[in-house]
């Protein structure tokens, strides 16, 4: 039971951070093994790392820091729904993109937290 509760926390936390991202309110859809998923989140997290990289620029870590989270909440779904078995941690870290970079190491982090 405390599971649901977490998972409808985080579902919960991912939608109210894909929808300030995006200006509305994005739906959530059902996959078939039954389980809900915030929609919008590939989207939110690609704006969001455009905003990373512009971020790292600037040299605004603190709002690096917000972006960082942000960009955290999306990788238990992002997992579920396959992202990083289409494009592997990796790759992500490869290239000059301070975002992608950053996403796949959390991703990197957070696979070895499990």
């Amino acid at each position: 039971m405390a599971e649901n509760n977490t998972n409808n926390d985080s579902g919960s936390k991912l939608a109210a951070l894909n929808s300030a991202t995006l200006g509305t309110e994005m739906p959530q859809i059902t996959l078939p093994d039954g389980t809900k998923v915030q929609t919008g989140t590939v989207g939110a997290l690609l704006i969001n790392i455009r905003a990373y990289n512009e971020a790292y620029e600037a040299g605004n870590k603190d709002k690096m820091g917000i972006l960082e989270e942000a960009m955290r909440a999306t990788l238990p779904l992002l997992d579920k729904v396959g992202m990083f078995d289409l494009f592997r941690p990796e790759e992500w870290i490869q290239g000059d993109n301070e975002g992608r970079k950053a996403v796949g190491k959390m991703f990197q982090e957070f696979k070895a937290q499990r």
